[in-house]
């Protein structure tokens, strides 16, 4: 089961969201990673990661996921997740990973999250 990822543009909620099927692992890893990376070199490190269709994500498929929420991070955006569920929410509960990163149940709860935050009056204290 081979990893597909879809990159979908969302300039209207501000963000891009990567869709993400099949297994995340050692042999899929290197060209999502290099992907990703692109997308935030190129200015889009605001991500919605929907991984509610991996049917796989080994140790490889987390580090990933680190370094994609770092350079994210390190680069003024942000990832948040969305569909974590079934073994993913495991993984992430046993490893206390969901302490890293925003967790939506779905894609259509992060895009919300995401215009809500576009939309609500900045603080200036």
């Amino acid at each position: 089961m081979a990893l597909q990822m879809a990159v979908i543009d969302h300039r209207d909620p501000g963000c891009t969201l990567v869709e993400m099927t099949g297994a995340l692992d050692a042999t899929s890893g290197p060209a999502a990673q290099a992907r990703l990376r692109e997308l935030i070199a190129g200015g889009r490190d605001r991500l919605v990661l929907d991984v509610s269709g991996l049917g796989f994500c080994d140790s490889g498929g987390i580090w990933l996921l680190l370094d994609v929420h770092r350079r994210a991070d390190a680069a003024g955006g942000w990832v948040r997740l969305a569909g974590v569920t079934g073994f993913l929410s495991r993984l992430f509960s046993i490893t206390q990973l969901h302490a890293a990163f925003t967790i939506d149940a779905d894609v259509a709860a992060s895009l919300a999250a995401v215009a809500a935050e576009r939309n609500s009056p900045v603080s200036d204290s």
